[in-house]
């Protein structure tokens, strides 16, 4: 089992990572002219790379929740991965709902500002 110095370490490499990733990828959807669809891609990667949650349904250990579903789909099997998938489904269509809800809000501020 790993220490409490080795699991911190862990999580920073693997925040520092997914921050480069993300990096990379905001600016690979630059040049994707529907700002909409972009935003929205951007929000899945953020909820992707940066949703935890709990390594074994009796631990306190966190890791990313997609390595969650990904390891409990090989190892146990079954519909374990399902205890991951559901928090990371709703974290998902609240980031995608929330960039709906920005950027409609954000078109009817500037059809007030221009009249």
């Amino acid at each position: 089992m790993v220490d409490i110095y080795g699991y911190l370490a862990s999580w920073a490499i693997y925040l520092t990572a997914g921050t480069v990733c993300y990096v990379l990828f905001y600016k690979a959807t630059g040049i994707i002219g529907f700002k909409l669809l972009a935003n929205t891609l951007r929000a899945i990667m953020l909820v992707l790379i940066y949703t935890p949650w709990y390594v074994a349904a009796d631990e306190d250990l966190m890791a990313p929740a997609v390595i969650v579903i990904l390891l409990d789909m090989i190892t146990v099997g079954g519909d374990s991965f399902i205890r991951a998938m559901v928090p990371l489904l709703l974290a998902l269509s609240f980031a995608v709902v929330l960039v709906w809800v920005i950027s409609i809000a954000t078109v009817i501020f500037r059809k007030g500002v221009r009249n």
